[in-house]
């Protein structure tokens, strides 16, 4: 799996960007991360498992299932920057940079992590990935489908290599799991995991697909798409993109991930939904070392809040629109109550609270309110983000005049 040649230090930096400005922290920024950011990063360079870091995500589940954020039911976003081994190389490294979600069954969590990666593909140079989707579906569905899958191997172990046919007696997984690694030609007979979902698993899966077409997102459905069973539920994708020559085009991996819910039983006393996505880029000397700086971001002015589901989509698209133009905007994309919302932006002490319902939506305007008097204006969507700037500039003034003075209070004291 490979991105593109750009450096570490530009690939680090603009996939924070994005993944700030969507609204991702930094692992080590996460309740109880403190003094424990060398481990996190080793830990991260330690395997690369099905394209996510098994072992980083573990580690956050161990530490952060039990926080107050998860208690309350609120999700942890948060981005990991590491460098991980190459396996037939063991003296190169990869840049490696994972987006993940924890505690939200929804699948807009799939929505925000998918359009902050094809985001940060877009900022590194990337221009026609491609999104291949699939589903494994719930534990059932995967119970159905690796029963078929044994049954399958079973008729044909006389073709499997002999140490396959060997592992067969214990169990389908891991014969399936080397299959696809080696792109064995058998791949192509198995059973489809699509046909194998049970209803919920096949509600869960048309929601999300009708969302992508929602918020613009380019998909394929790649039903030979595998991710581990063990690791992995429900959704599976990865971006792709055409290289080589016109007469002999290949496809090339530039980020994976799914919903791994099932690696989350291990470390909590229930399933905890969780949904990531790793980018990789570039081979690197053992000598380098993950950059801790972080892109210096103007505080935003305003806070953007929605009410409904249309209004929510409509969001997603805003948040880009205010990258692309860079207006910093607070968000609080996966909380559903309006009065948690509010009070999210009260935390972030925003002047301005930028607010899309279902009307506001369906006609393409918002509502801007000033928190200081209340006052408020409805501005449309298309002119949002220079309103927003502007708003934010003079915010920037009021504020340089209160300092000078305070500066120059404090100097009349100090003369005094």
């Amino acid at each position: 799996m490979m991105l593109t040649s750009v450096s570490t230090d530009t690939f680090f930096k603009r996939a924070t960007a994005v993944a700030e400005h969507y609204g991702f922290r930094a692992v080590d920024a996460l309740p109880g991360a403190e003094g424990d950011t060398n481990d996190m990063h080793a830990i991260a360079a330690a395997s690369t498992a099905a394209g996510l870091d098994r072992r980083v995500i573990a580690e956050a589940l161990k530490r952060y299932a039990g926080t107050m954020e998860m208690r309350k039911k609120h999700p942890l976003m948060f981005y990991v920057p590491s460098f991980v081994s190459v396996p037939h190389a063991p003296q190169d490294r990869l840049s490696a940079f994972t987006l993940n979600m924890i505690g939200l069954h929804d699948p807009l969590s799939e929505i925000v992590v998918l359009k902050c990666a094809i985001s940060i593909l877009e900022d590194l140079g990337v221009k026609d990935a491609v999104l291949h989707i699939n589903s494994i579906g719930d534990r059932d569905s995967i119970a159905r489908y690796m029963r078929e899958v044994g049954v399958h191997l079973k008729q044909r172990a006389s073709e499997l290599p002999p140490p396959l046919a060997e592992r067969l007696r214990a169990g389908p997984g891991e014969v399936l799991r080397v299959l696809h690694e080696e792109r064995h030609e058998m791949v192509d007979s198995l059973p489809r995991p699509i046909d194998f979902l049970t209803t919920p698993s096949r509600k869960y899966f048309k929601e999300l697909l009708e969302l992508l077409e929602h918020t613009n997102i380019p998909f394929e459905l790649n039903e030979r798409l595998y991710g581990d069973h063990t690791m992995y539920a429900h959704t599976l994708f990865e971006y792709v993109a055409s290289t080589g020559t016109r007469g002999a085009p290949e496809q090339t991996t530039l980020a994976r991930g799914g919903r791994y819910d099932n690696l989350t039983r291990a470390y909590a006393r229930h399933t905890i939904p969780s949904v990531g996505i790793a980018l990789v880029s570039g081979t690197h000397d053992r000598g380098e070392s993950v950059a801790s700086g972080k892109p210096r971001a103007k505080k935003p002015c305003a806070c953007l809040v929605h009410i409904g589901r249309e209004a929510r989509i409509k969001s997603i698209h805003l948040l880009e629109r205010f990258r692309r133009e860079k207006v910093p905007i607070e968000q609080c994309l996966y909380v559903e109550r309006f009065s948690e919302q509010v009070a999210y932006a009260h935390a972030c002490n925003t002047q301005y609270v930028v607010i899309m319902g279902q009307r506001e939506a369906h006609d393409g305007v918002a509502i801007v309110r000033n928190e200081t008097d209340r006052s408020q204006r409805t501005v449309s969507l298309d002119s949002l983000p220079a309103y927003l700037k502007a708003l934010g500039a003079e915010e920037c003034r009021t504020s340089e005049r209160r300092q000078r003075v305070r500066v120059a209070k404090g100097g009349v004291c100090c003369t005094a």
